[in-house]
């Protein structure tokens, strides 16, 4: 017969792990989730891709906003998923080819490791669901995303790559090569 304790001390440490992050989809709101299912938070992004060397991460704010509050030093690529357009946010339609020409340029194949991240992880979900369109399987959305969700005061800083204290550098989005030719920065 088999010990019983090695399955408990599995069954704790998968536990301790959900309590950790964002388990299930159920944790976050509708507007965060995605078709994949795949969910990260900043410190587990920053995490899993110093762990996987082949993963890329695209940021999906707009030029504005990363002229203001700088970038994720991992950042691959800046392909907004929105653009400015007199006050109002709109889709960019150089969104998909920008995508389409990235993953050109860096032969990616379809289960490449892509983590996504915007401001607090809204796009970020739109985009990762737009991005498996392209047939791709492994896009993970930061949830809490760059800046990171409202605390009760109106202020960011409840949660976030830049409120984990994660390495990013100030960035001017005209550094970057535009979306359409791949975003790369």
């Amino acid at each position: 017969m088999k010990p019983i304790l090695p399955a408990r001390a599995t069954l704790v440490a998968i536990a301790l792990l959900a309590s950790a992050g964002l388990a299930f989809a159920s944790d976050l709101p509708t507007s965060k989730q995605t078709a994949l299912g795949l969910y990260l938070s900043a410190s587990e992004a920053a995490q899993f891709l110093q762990e996987t060397p082949d993963a890329i991460m695209i940021d999906v704010r707009t030029p504005e906003e990363i002229d203001e509050t700088g970038m994720a030093e991992t950042v691959d690529a800046l392909i907004p998923l929105a653009v400015l357009d007199h006050g109002r946010l709109i889709f960019n339609k150089d969104f998909l080819p920008g995508v389409a020409k990235l993953a050109n340029d860096r032969k990616l194949v379809p289960d490449q490791p892509i983590v996504v991240i915007c401001r607090s992880g809204n796009r970020s979900a739109e985009a990762v669901d737009a991005i498996s369109r392209l047939g791709f399987t492994r896009v993970y959305t930061v949830t809490d995303g760059f800046e990171g969700d409202r605390a009760a005061t109106g202020n960011r800083n409840v949660n976030g790559w830049k409120n984990a204290g994660l390495p990013w550098r100030p960035q001017r989005a005209s550094s970057c090569a535009p979306a359409r030719e791949g975003g790369s920065c």
